[in-house]
């Protein structure tokens, strides 16, 4: 059986748009197990998946992406 790999991602809404961060976990949430929790200034994002890959920085890297292309 797989390991189970959870991890956390904290993004600050000073750097990502939190939109942005929306529209990344409706993509990733068909793939991987996704859960957010927001405050005023930061969304965090913890992801649950089975792969060595590292998925979480694709993920950052995915969010700063939308970030990028709607400014």
């Amino acid at each position: 059986m797989p390991k189970r790999n959870n991890t956390v991602l904290k993004l600050s809404h000073f750097l990502y748009d939190s939109r942005c961060i929306e529209t990344a976990v409706r993509e990733f949430s068909d793939s991987v197990e996704v859960a957010v929790t927001k405050d005023r200034d930061a969304t965090e994002v913890s992801i649950m998946d089975d792969s060595d890959g590292n998925i979480l920085s694709e993920f950052a890297n995915y969010v700063l992406f939308l970030t990028i292309q709607s400014r």
